[in-house]
């Protein structure tokens, strides 16, 4: 019992330093968007193949941004034990320290820097093209005055209920992403643990269960779930009001101009 609640301890001192070491949430973030990248990539990589279902299409989308995100949460974990060289840990006698090796590679300590994903390209502008929906109001009727404003000739009945679609798959996918960087100090160290468990970093924790990746589905596929069904039925809803439209713009341009 007392080996149990000091192999616990061990742990938690694995993930607090990883913690004081680096920004998770700010990790996170940049995970994040360039996992909405990914998505959006897929989405047209999916439409020039001639998927035109689009409600499909954004629930296979979604599921192969959920694997990049393993991918890339995969890329931080070894990115943090790269750079965090030797992480001291109390062994489990209390006579000392024990070093703690972890993936393989050099840096010197308090060599801290965020230096992997560099973000300077996205600036935050991926949310905008979810799903094809940019710029949606500037066809058709320059009726006067207006000067580059909304379409209010779009048909209610059905421009309406497109906006409505997408605005909730936008807040849906904000709400999954704000829930996922909020729980980013959680999530991460307790991956990272995982895997340096199953690599054998962890010498006195080598008998525990190991298994980032499953850890990882356990604490993210609420988020996934919802994700999935709210972009699948948004696809198909709005590819229902405009039957003939391959894309959000297209289905807008269709409720536009009826």
């Amino acid at each position: 019992m007392a080996k149990k609640g000091r192999l616990q301890k061990l742990g938690v001192g694995f993930q607090e330093r990883l913690l004081k070491k680096y920004f998770v949430r700010w990790h996170m973030s940049l995970i994040l968007m360039a996992t909405v990248a990914s998505g959006l990539l897929v989405d047209k990589a999916l439409l020039h193949m001639g998927f035109d279902a689009m409600g499909w299409r954004y629930a296979v989308s979604v599921l192969a941004a959920y694997g990049f995100f393993f991918l890339a949460v995969r890329m931080w974990i070894w990115y943090a034990a790269g750079v965090a060289v030797t992480i001291s840990l109390p062994d489990l006698n209390g006579t000392g320290d024990v070093g703690l090796s972890t993936f393989g590679g050099g840096g010197a300590e308090g060599e801290a820097g965020f230096a992997g994903f560099a973000g300077g390209d996205s600036g935050g502008g991926g949310a905008s093209d979810l799903f094809d929906a940019p710029a949606v109001f500037s066809g058709g009727g320059g009726g006067g005055g207006g000067g580059g404003g909304f379409d209010f000739s779009l048909d209610l009945d059905e421009g309406f209920w497109i906006l409505l679609v997408l605005a909730v798959v936008v807040i849906v996918v904000a709400m999954a992403g704000g829930y996922l960087i909020w729980m980013a100090p959680e999530i991460l160290p307790d991956v990272a643990l995982e895997c340096a468990i199953g690599a054998g970093l962890v010498k006195q924790l080598k008998d525990q269960e190991a298994g980032w990746a499953g850890r990882l589905l356990w604490k993210t596929w609420i988020p996934l779930v919802i994700v999935v069904i709210v972009a699948g039925f948004a696809g198909s809803f709005i590819q229902d009001m405009c039957p003939g439209a391959t894309t959000v713009r297209a289905a807008l341009h269709c409720a536009a101009t009826q």
